[in-house]
């Protein structure tokens, strides 16, 4: 949809019907808004979709036709709401009327329209792209860099009703590119391909994939295994709260450079401690419990003390699903190695999306263990589970530790071993000679040390698996925050916790916190020092680009009748915010904005309290943005990389001075 942003009314709508990659039409709605409505009702009728998408179709397309529709139609004009949003494949009859309109998903971002589904290219895009900035054009511009014909066109959206009176025709192909975009990026990113699997796996139908909670998707799974086994099933759990779960085991690290590290993981931890200690709702023992469901040998006792029967006694229905899961996951495997192999791409993508939709309900079953809420779990279950991960590792460690394998490092379900090689072979390969040679000599070592262990120290509920072999770790001395060069299997580099992990900061920054980890992991950590002391002058001298500046983040709000936004209902005092105060620019400017969705700004005066901040419109609006606050970024920078600095002497404080303090420590 085109909309007027003076009078929130329809302009003008398009849609392209799909009906596979090389099979579309694209359909045009002009005239009155009950003309346009009226037009893209009967086309979803005739075309009978199975899915609807849009980018950002749950929070803006689909409310906006609703509140068009009532506003034209009012209350009592069933005929007319049909004929203006009858979407639902349902019969056009005054009894099927609300399941025939469109209706949101209580208080939840979804929609739901009647034997359809309805498929956000927004969200799927922001789930598995997690880009910076959630616009149309900054996610196609990630995706497609290079091909024009895939971009948003230059119509200035904060001006539509004057574009609208004088471009009507631009503004139509622009509306039609809107509709093609999503399709685009959904099937880039493979999105229905992923629902069908879950679907698939979960047995559900795939509105339920889609638009399900991760509850849902498995009570698919467990509530049949209950009813075929006779076991009773619970009503949805909606008690009180309890104490947090304490989580899994985190090994302090040592700040600094190791070199050759294997790194040893635990192969579907939770799962696997579920199946051998037969955790489930369906075994576990309490006070409560019948004489004749008492055993007196082979009881699973967790080292919280929780209890649980023996499988021998009564397998768990958890238990017994999740068997079942792995050794589905593990065809799929294999399947997709010999679909590899034989340069099969559709089997290819099947048995990878099965695969990976089998490995996400796996993984689901502790959240759901853990929660307060769902229908199989009690309090217990979750801290079981993480008190036996807690346990197998520190027993790994304290055995490794004693036969001198040093551990530079342990995060939940990993184990970070320092393999026996000489430390003077480089952490990066070299291209020739004899250090060639040794470079390769340590790469096998390492491999069959890491292999090894992991044969050795396997046992049920704790299966090892060498998975990388790194020729130099670094971390700062932080939990959860370390890089490293992969050299097994495949090369890459291993970043985790830093902010080129996270998708608020700002492209300078994790641009050259990714060209220092190299400094860092070559050896040239004074280098790497001087390259952020280089960044900070420039940033000083106003010789960064302000597009590099740019900070984002998500921003909620309650969309109230009428289509307003109301951030109070949500933050406490939302005008102390920077990303409330650009979401409000925003729409000031006439720019869409959707709850939830990540917004753009630079800082322009960062001593103010709170802070000045400028949305960044640059993009939609073509207008310059060159106005920031170089002191901030300076401060913000300085703190981010003198935490990785620290490592080597320099504190975000000597940065910004551009000088390290001289202590009688320093001679």
């Amino acid at each position: 949809l085109e909309t007027s942003i003076a009078e929130e009314t329809i302009l003008c709508a398009a849609a392209v019907i799909e009906r596979g990659p090389d099979e579309r039409t694209e359909h045009t709605f002009t005239g009155s808004e009950r003309e346009i409505m009226v037009g893209l009702t009967a086309l979803v009728r005739e075309a009978d979709p199975d899915i609807i998408t849009g980018y950002n179709i749950d929070n803006f397309d689909l409310p906006r036709i609703n509140t068009r529709m009532r506003d034209l139609t009012g209350s009592s004009d069933k005929a007319g709401a049909a004929d203006a949003y009858g979407w639902g494949r349902v019969p056009l009859l005054d009894s099927e009327h609300k399941r025939l309109i469109p209706q949101r998903d209580g208080n939840r971002r979804t929609w739901r329209i009647q034997g359809r589904c309805v498929l956000d290219a927004w969200w799927q895009a922001r789930t598995v792209l997690r880009p910076k900035r959630e616009t149309l054009k900054f996610v196609c511009q990630l995706l497609w860099p290079e091909r024009e014909d895939l971009q948003k066109m230059d119509v200035d959206a904060s001006q539509m009703d004057r574009e609208w009176a004088e471009r009507p025709d631009v503004v139509l192909e622009y509306c039609l590119q809107d509709s093609l975009l999503p399709l685009e990026i959904l099937s880039q990113i493979r999105a229905v391909h992923s629902k069908e699997a879950l679907a698939t796996v979960c047995g559900m139908p795939l509105d339920v994939a889609v638009a399900g909670t991760t509850s849902q998707w498995l009570d698919g799974l467990v509530i049949r295994l209950a009813d075929r086994h006779n076991v009773a099933v619970p009503r949805t759990n909606r008690g009180g709260g309890r104490d947090q779960i304490a989580g899994g085991y985190v090994h302090e690290v040592e700040a600094g450079v190791h070199p050759w590290v294997a790194v040893l993981d635990f192969k579907s931890m939770y799962p696997s401690i579920m199946i051998a200690n037969n955790i489930c709702y369906t075994t576990r023992i309490d006070e409560l419990a019948r004489p004749d469901e008492i055993v007196e040998e082979g009881i699973h006792e967790a080292p919280d003390g929780a209890r649980y029967l023996p499988a021998t006694f009564r397998r768990g229905i958890v238990p017994r699903l999740l068997e079942d899961l792995m050794e589905l996951r593990d065809r799929h495997k294999v399947a997709l190695r010999e679909a590899i192999e034989n340069k099969d791409s559709t089997g290819e993508i099947f048995h990878s999306r099965m695969q990976y939709a089998v490995k996400i309900l796996m993984n689901s079953f502790y959240g759901v263990f853990a929660s307060k809420f769902y229908r199989f779990t009690h309090p217990e279950l979750g801290a079981s589970i993480t008190a036996w991960a807690r346990s197998n590792i520190k027993t790994i460690i304290a055995q490794l530790e004693e036969e001198g394998h040093p551990v530079v490092y342990s995060d939940t379900d990993s184990v970070f071993v320092r393999a026996p090689v000489d430390e003077a072979v480089p952490g990066k390969e070299p291209e020739e000679g004899e250090a060639r040679g040794a470079w390769e000599g340590a790469c096998t070592t390492m491999i069959e040390f890491g292999e090894e262990l992991a044969e050795r120290y396997s046992r049920e509920g704790a299966e090892l698996e060498f998975e990388t072999g790194l020729s130099v770790f670094f971390s700062h001395g932080a939990k959860k925050r370390y890089i490293g060069r992969v050299v097994w299997p495949e090369p890459e580099l291993l970043v985790r916790g830093y902010e080129v992990r996270r998708s608020d900061s700002f492209t300078i920054l994790t641009d050259t916190m990714m060209e220092i980890f190299e400094m860092i992991l070559d050896g040239e950590s004074s280098d790497a020092v001087q390259h952020c002391l280089q960044l900070i002058k420039r940033l000083r001298a106003r010789e960064v680009a302000p597009r590099d500046l740019v900070i984002s983040r998500s921003c909620k709000g309650r969309v109230r009748p009428g289509g307003v936004i109301d951030f109070d209902a949500v933050y406490a005092n939302p005008d102390s915010l920077p990303f409330v105060r650009a979401a409000k620019q925003r729409i000031e400017a006439g720019l869409n904005f959707t709850p939830g969705m990540k917004v753009g700004w630079l800082v322009t005066n960062g001593k103010n309290s709170p802070m000045t901040v400028q949305a960044w419109l640059e993009g939609e609006t073509g207008v310059e943005q060159t106005e920031y606050d170089p002191e901030f970024y300076a401060k913000r920078i300085a703190t981010a990389l003198g935490r990785i600095t620290e490592a080597f002497g320099w504190s975000k404080d000597d940065l910004l001075k551009g000088n390290r303090q001289a202590t009688l420590f320093s001679f």
